[in-house]
């Protein structure tokens, strides 16, 4: 079976944090997330946020059932794992596919498929409805403990490993500079941009990393690097902002600027029929990103070049 999948517009990685409160609280903003949503928007989405999310019971676990139900067809499959991605990144696999987690993808469709129960006249109907993410939240349910015990193994590991980072860089006025040197954005590695200059980061601040942070830690490298629009925690924002600049990388919004990241989603969807396209040829993107992966020029209304201020 081979299976392909792509986006069509911004991108938006949502936290877990996010996916509940967008779920449960303010009808109106998620009614306006959902229709942004369907408007020309994808969501970001791993096994790893439908094992955690299927945790809520009761109210809170049908919210977000439907507010997954709502979502339709309109998310991606993305790996967490960035050390993955990094690899293809390094052999020069395109960015627009390095992210994609086939075997979850390939899992997901074969469940759907194994549900169908097929009879005299029946045929497997590949709808909106068909690719639903309601139905993850159950069938991921039991690897919920798996995974928050490979979620704390990974937080003692990168706690522990910073830790010695820190010291030794304490000792070594130019361990940092020569073993996590800032790097300049990539296009074509934007994950690694991501991941090395947030190593360096944490190993400056281990001894304030708490637990839940390492996968905190994927979630900011996989979101920021691969989306338009990204949640994260007020710790990981502040990190992120940090990191050198210019970068592509996605716009970042806490727990209280839920709001303003819809408000946001919904401009960049409209904002596509106000701007025109240039698509750089092979011999331009060298000379002007030094590497030949995919780059567009956007020219874009006054309007829109102030709302990414």
């Amino acid at each position: 079976m081979t299976l392909h999948a792509s986006v069509n517009g911004p991108v938006i990685y949502l936290d877990n944090w996010a996916f509940i409160e967008l779920a449960k609280n303010d009808p109106s903003r998620r009614k306006r997330f959902i229709d942004a949503v369907r408007s020309g928007a994808d969501v970001l989405f791993s096994v790893t946020n439908a094992a955690e999310l299927s945790g809520p019971q009761g109210r809170s676990a049908e919210a977000v059932k439907t507010f997954l139900d709502e979502i339709g067809p309109r998310w991606f499959p993305a790996k967490l794992d960035p050390i993955d991605v990094i690899k293809l990144e390094m052999q020069g696999k395109d960015p627009g596919t390095v992210c994609m987690d086939e075997r979850f993808f390939k899992s997901y469709i074969a469940d759907r498929i194994r549900n169908f129960v097929p009879g005299c006249g029946q045929v497997l109907d590949l709808s909106d409805d068909f690719f639903s993410l309601a139905p993850m939240m159950d069938r991921l349910s039991s690897q919920r403990e798996s995974i928050s015990e490979t979620s704390a193994k990974f937080d003692e590991m990168l706690k522990n490993r910073m830790s010695i980072v820190r010291q030794r860089s304490k000792r070594e006025p130019y361990f940092l500079d020569k073993n996590f040197p800032r790097i300049a954005f990539d296009p074509a590695r934007p994950a690694f941009f991501v991941y090395q200059n947030l190593l360096r980061i944490i190993a400056v601040e281990s001894n304030s990393l708490t637990k839940g942070d390492g996968m905190d830690f994927c979630h900011a490298v996989m979101g920021c690097a691969f989306a338009s629009f990204t949640t994260l925690d007020t710790t990981w924002k502040r990190r992120i902002a940090s990191l050198p600049r210019p970068n592509g990388l996605a716009r970042i919004y806490s727990r209280t600027q839920l709001d303003q990241m819809v408000t946001d989603i919904e401009w960049a969807v409209s904002a596509p029929a106000q701007a025109s396209v240039f698509v750089l040829s092979q011999l331009i993107r060298k000379k002007l990103t030094g590497c030949i992966a995919p780059c567009r020029i956007l020219e874009s209304s006054a309007r829109q070049h102030a709302a990414r201020e």
